[in-house]
């Protein structure tokens, strides 16, 4: 059994000083640095997933907020997608990991109730074992609830899920 690393979306949009600034970016930066580093020491395959932004968008592949902030390093995979769940933008991926003997995939990155979810439920329909660690998601304060809060429920959500 072999696990691998997903950093999901993160990207110059959530850690940038700009609007779209996540509220705990200087806490979760070095969090997610810390557990990437962790996992290229211990030898585990890492994949950045990449979100694509729609053409005029500050988010669109090429414009700077589009840019990743944790840079892959040579022989890790980077991924693309256009969806909130890595799987369904990428329906070949499944195959790619299962050949390379991955059996079980943790997630961690941007945005927790949208991409990290999505992907991770993703992850679980096509046969990996899935974990999410709290603490090392981000999102937004959204719909009257903190950011805190959304974090919470996707972590209380995956549980009874993964």
């Amino acid at each position: 059994m072999t696990k691998a690393l997903f950093v999901i979306d993160v990207q110059q949009w959530g850690f940038a000083d700009y609007e779209w600034r996540l509220p705990d970016a200087d806490e979760l930066l070095p969090r997610l640095r810390a557990r990437l580093e962790q996992a290229r020491e211990a030898g585990m395959p890492v994949i950045h997933v990449q979100n694509d932004g729609a053409e005029g968008e500050l988010d669109a592949p090429g414009e700077p907020l589009w840019n990743l902030v944790l840079a892959p390093k040579d022989g890790e995979l980077v991924v693309n997608k256009t969806s909130q769940d890595t799987f369904e933008s990428n329906p070949d991926l499944a195959a790619k990991l299962r050949e390379s003997g991955i059996t079980e995939i943790e997630m961690i990155g941007c945005q927790s109730e949208m991409c990290v979810r999505s992907t991770a439920l993703g992850a679980l329909a096509a046969g990996f074992k899935v974990s999410v660690p709290a603490g090392l998601h981000g999102t937004y304060d959204s719909d009257g609830k903190s950011a805190e809060q959304i974090k919470a429920e996707v972590d209380a959500e995956l549980a009874t899920k993964l």
